[in-house]
């Protein structure tokens, strides 16, 4: 039986992304990285009941690809997790389903995993299409950050969006999107994966959170980059999506912040119904 030496595991979540989901797999085969690789990785798609096609697409064109079929959307997190458990790599890479990939943005950050042993994870900067910058890096929040960012004040959380951050050198950060997260895979099974009560909201910073309580790092990468379009999925959320998206904000603050986080809570409710009835 041959014994399969994996380094990195590629995984995608998708939900009603046909050709942004295809976009990514595409560039992720297309880019020097994976001829560098070759049989060293995996790319796992889990849909999760995508009604455009996606997976018939997927099986048509990149047959290669592990795709896990959900019956039902269950949810960021879980679908994740799924992914996670089923990847073989030392390395996993949770990478946004609206994401493309450039040349050195897999080889550079298994580069510094490799000779970083302090290092438990590691993320990269992120281009919109046309080339702009895309801020993914942030401090843990508090609930003075959360006030501000629900109530559109942005302006006010400076330090916590790193505002002051110019994305052109490597450092060590608190928190950084999984639209693009490589994580050692050996200590994401310490962890437990993504805690799926978190179902579509604030996973990451739980994740990254407990990664950093482990004592390992979590480093911004400034030589690679990929693209990423946006959050098409959460767009296209309805009522029901919604809800769980702010129930889950809520849960992190509750969790963190214990009865102090009430005094958010008329927040959220305002912020939920300006964006779903008055949308």
């Amino acid at each position: 039986m041959e014994v399969k030496n994996i380094l990195l595991s590629v995984v995608v979540v998708s939900w009603n992304t046909k050709q942004q989901t295809t976009e990514c797999i595409s560039s992720f085969y297309s880019i020097d990285d994976y001829n560098f690789l070759k049989d060293r990785c995996e790319l796992i798609l889990i849909d999760n009941d995508s009604k455009d096609g996606t997976c018939d697409e997927i099986k048509k064109n990149y047959p290669q690809v592990i795709l896990i079929e959900n019956s039902e959307n269950k949810g960021y997190a879980p679908a994740c997790n799924q992914g996670m458990r089923t990847a073989t790599g030392k390395y996993i890479l949770l990478l946004g389903s609206d994401t493309v990939l450039k040349n050195d943005s897999l080889i550079n950050c298994i580069e510094y995993l490799e000779t970083h042993p302090e290092c438990g994870a590691a993320g990269c900067r992120l281009l919109y299409p046309d080339g702009r910058l895309q801020g993914n890096c942030k401090t843990f929040p508090s609930l003075k950050n959360a006030f501000f960012t629900y109530l559109s004040l942005d302006r006010l959380n400076y330090n916590y969006d790193m505002l002051w951050f110019n994305y052109d050198k490597t450092i060590e950060v608190d928190q950084i999107a999984t639209t693009y997260l490589m994580i050692e895979s050996g200590l994401v099974r310490k962890i437990n994966y993504f805690d799926e009560s978190y179902r579509i909201m604030y996973n990451d910073v739980d994740l990254c959170k407990r990664i950093k309580d482990t004592g390992k790092m979590i480093v911004f990468i400034h030589t690679a980059e990929i693209y990423h379009h946006g959050s098409y999925s959460t767009r296209k959320a309805d009522y029901k999506v919604r809800k769980q998206m702010y129930s889950d904000i809520f849960s992190y603050y509750r969790r963190n912040f214990h009865g102090k986080a009430y005094f958010l809570l008329p927040v959220l409710v305002l912020r939920f119904l300006i964006i779903t009835v008055f949308k």
